[in-house]
């Protein structure tokens, strides 16, 4: 009998671990997620037990381990997809030394701001690894440990990133892939290689660091041990990606010309490209792609469809379907209500950690409904904001594909399309990273070409298309939406001094 050859992606997240499993044609086989505990010690830390990850980890791989079994089906390898930036420090034993430090995390500004000044000012940072030092990239999180944890520091033998710790965990083997590194601030987005000149002179060891695989290179097997607990006999495990690559894999943005729109808790926009570079200004990010050779543009606004989820769970009760028919019932423009997204500061394209959310424009003659579009169309200029970035470094995006809980709403969907005036495409299956790291692990066991994989498991399931004459009103929104934050700037920051 001929069994069924089955992938497995896993996505490591912030709020939970969750499992797919496909078959070689991509469709979908099983689904299972656990959740996870965030820890705040501090004001604006965020930390995670890795060991905690892999409890998690091991109840999905047991779940779809044994979903495979009742189909008659046998996993052929597996490859995980993680948040990104997250510090995880292990001793020479693979111990794991302390918490790890999450990407939300917001202690290390100081520490950004003395290695961009020892690495020569932000400028040329930029030329080094094509991205600013940020708080939430794991470069001034190692330097943060130095200074502040230096017995801890002195033990580390490896760092790793969230996906690889779980790697390790499978296989006893360190490494990491291409598109995660490129969100370590040590890693040269050009050249993509870890950047030996900037490691020298913040007198990093490069040895602490994993090796660097393709997305789609094996890492090894499941050991022995675990191989026989969790039915896994020989089954590769896949280097995988970092989760916004994976979940722009998942969703056939390979190309340049290809655009993924994620409209989750945050919002990202992700653009590929082969012959870009990294962003002059540092707005958008410029990261590697888990395909081959490619480089992608990253846009990040903090607070996306969280900005409704915050509104509703203090002024509503009506649940989304009454929202979304209420919404589309208010004209463009909100009857002159403006909102600014920026709850917890913004990244693309304001870099500012100071902005706050604001409700502009109120009278006594407005309803509820045109405070939740001004929410809805706030949340759409955040997401244009990066599109108007990738149009000056001229980036081509004519094909736009959505993911996120953000793209079951067709009123936000339709939204978008007006905005910025293209075609929105929504995939038939949506489940983000995961998704993307299942093409890696068919990759790495097949042979295959990712992009022929990722392209063949697309399956469209609608399109929105933009209503022309929509585009002006938008236009005109947008203008004062910008505007507006511009005539806030200083105040925020006076505000919180």
């Amino acid at each position: 009998m001929v069994l069924l050859e089955l992938f497995v992606g896993l996505d490591l997240g912030t709020t939970g671990v969750k499992g797919v499993l496909v078959d070689a044609r991509g469709s979908l086989i099983a689904v299972h997620g656990e959740r996870l505990s965030l820890s705040t010690p501090k004001p604006a830390w965020a930390e995670q037990n890795p060991n905690e990850w892999w409890s998690a980890t091991l109840k999905v791989l047991k779940a779809l381990s044994n979903r495979s079994r009742e189909i008659g089906g046998r996993i052929r390898a597996l490859a995980t997809s993680g948040q990104m930036h997250s510090l995880v420090a292990v001793d020479g034993e693979g111990r794991v030394l302390r918490d790890a430090i999450l990407w939300c995390d917001q202690r290390t500004y100081l520490e950004c701001e003395e290695a961009t000044d020892l690495l020569g000012g932000e400028k040329q940072v930029l030329r080094s690894v094509g991205n600013p030092i940020l708080p939430g990239f794991t470069l001034p999180k190692l330097l943060w440990l130095r200074k502040n944890e230096p017995e801890l520091y002195k033990k580390i033998h490896k760092i790793m990133l969230p996906k690889d710790f779980i790697n390790y965990m499978l296989t006893g083997n360190i490494a990491t892939d291409h598109s995660d590194a490129s969100g370590t601030t040590m890693y040269d987005v050009l050249k993509m290689r870890w950047n030996e000149e900037l490691l020298r002179t913040l007198k990093i060891p490069i040895d602490i660091l994993p090796d660097i695989l393709p997305s789609d290179g094996v890492v090894g097997k499941v050991k022995q041990e675990l191989a026989e607990e969790l039915d896994l006999q020989d089954v590769f495990v896949v280097a995988g990606g970092a989760d916004n690559a994976c979940a722009a894999l998942g969703v056939g943005v390979t190309e340049p010309g290809d655009v993924m729109v994620s409209l989750g808790t945050s919002g990202t926009v992700v653009a590929p490209t082969d012959v870009g570079s990294y962003d002059p200004k540092g707005r958008v990010h410029f990261f590697a792609h888990t395909v081959p050779n490619m480089r992608y543009h990253m846009g990040v606004m903090l607070t996306a469809t969280y900005s409704l989820e915050w509104f509703k769970e203090r002024f509503l009760q009506e649940g989304y379907d009454k929202i979304n028919e209420c919404v589309a019932k208010v004209p463009i423009g909100s009857n002159g209500i403006i909102f600014l997204p920026y709850l917890n500061g913004e990244r693309t394209p304001h870099r500012d950690p100071h902005a706050r959310g604001v409700i502009f424009g109120l009278s006594s003659f407005h309803s509820k409904w045109d405070v939740v579009r001004a929410i809805f169309e706030g949340v759409t200029f955040g997401i244009k904001d990066s599109f108007e970035i990738l149009k000056e470094l001229g980036v081509n995006t004519k094909n736009v594909r959505i993911a996120g809980g953000g793209s079951k709403s067709k009123v936000w969907n339709q939204m978008l399309a007006d905005a910025l005036g293209v075609e929105i495409q929504k995939p038939l299956v949506d489940e983000g990273a995961s998704y993307g790291a299942a093409i890696l692990a068919c990759s790495g066991y097949s042979k295959l070409d990712v992009r022929k994989i990722s392209k063949d498991w697309f399956k469209l399931r609608e399109t929105t298309r933009p209503t022309p004459e929509n585009r002006g009103a938008y236009d005109s929104v947008y203008t004062r939406f910008k505007q507006l934050y511009h005539v806030l700037r200083d105040m925020f920051r006076e505000g919180q001094a």
